[in-house]
């Protein structure tokens, strides 16, 4: 044995030395070894952060963008509609004509966009861009702005404000705890920097929010009241008709009448709300608005903190349409 070369694995370091001992050496190890992951939560091997990312995790799995190639796809023509705005994601830039961005934190009159948000918002390409003719929102772990995540915000205020129709939204949710995704509707007179002017009472009306803590349920929500002391809402959950909303396409719509907002869900209505529902307070939805598109991280609905380890996340939209009624 004397003459024999002996390799120590030194575990911690994943370094190998070889040495010729001049007596033998006993080792016992009483636990097994534990695998190096890209999942562990743990920075080890050559990473130069946590799990994905640097030399030793840059092929992982996780956070990579899976487009769908499945799901429920809407009607394009529906009886007594013509359409009026659409977005096909078909162009390679977004178009300029059609959205603009909410930039950074909100801050100073709505800091963490009046819901104390983990992210900052960006209109940078490596947040928000289109591919394989789908609209990509990502957000990802990354400190900017003061914030621990980057993500992007879309919007057609001023650009495209309309009152009434049907809206259809072809999506697929991200998958990472933490996320929470709005596809919705704010009064056109609604200003960022002046939230307080016309929110509640111009009205919010959300398509569709989702978190990424449960990929089986999503919330159709209306938002009004007199002011802020008189919020009130009126909510729905709707369960995953089928696979979950972060594996395949799902249709998320509104029927916007007079008097009248009807939710659905791959054209199954699940939810309504007239102005006798609203208890007292101002039924604001017979106005103009205008479409916002997010996705954020953290908040005040999740339930769950964010796991760094599960980004970067992607939004996948393929389409937005707006019909409204002929004559």
């Amino acid at each position: 044995m004397m003459n024999k070369t002996i390799c120590t694995y030194l575990i911690f370091s994943l370094l190998i030395s070889c040495s010729t001992p001049k007596e033998e050496v006993a080792v016992i190890i009483d636990e097994p070894i534990p695998d190096i992951t890209c999942n562990d939560g743990i920075m080890n091997g050559s990473e130069t952060g946590v799990d994905c990312g640097g030399n030793s995790c840059a092929s992982c799995s996780t956070g990579s963008l899976v487009i769908p190639d499945s799901g429920y796809d809407a009607s394009d023509n529906y009886d007594e509609y013509t359409l009026v705005w659409n977005d096909e994601f078909s162009s390679e830039n977004i178009s300029a004509e059609k959205w603009s961005f909410h930039i950074g934190d909100g801050c100073p009159n709505l800091c963490g966009w009046g819901n104390n948000e983990f992210q900052y918002y960006t209109n940078d390409e490596d947040n928000v861009y289109v591919k394989d003719d789908n609209l990509i929102i990502e957000a990802k772990k990354e400190n900017i702005g003061g914030k621990d995540y980057s993500s992007a915000r879309i919007h057609t205020d001023n650009k495209f404000e309309f009152r009434y129709g049907r809206i259809d939204i072809r999506a697929s949710m991200p998958s990472a705890t933490g996320t929470w995704v709005a596809l919705w509707l704010l009064n056109k007179d609604y200003e960022v920097q002046n939230p307080a002017e016309w929110w509640p009472r111009g009205g919010e009306i959300d398509i569709m929010e989702y978190l990424g803590e449960d990929k089986t349920e999503i919330l159709g929500t209306a938002h009004y009241g007199s002011n802020l002391s008189n919020h009130r809402f009126n909510s729905v959950k709707y369960k995953a008709p089928a696979e979950t909303y972060d594996k395949v396409y799902h249709v998320f719509s509104i029927i916007w009448e007079e008097d009248k907002i009807t939710w659905l869900v791959n054209d199954v209505p699940y939810h309504s709300i007239t102005p006798s529902q609203t208890f007292g307070q101002p039924y604001p939805f017979n106005d103009e608005f205008f479409l916002l598109m997010n996705l954020s991280v953290g908040g005040n609905l999740p339930s769950e903190a964010p796991i760094p380890s599960e980004y970067p996340t992607f939004l996948i939209i393929d389409y937005v349409r707006v019909y409204q009624k002929n004559g």
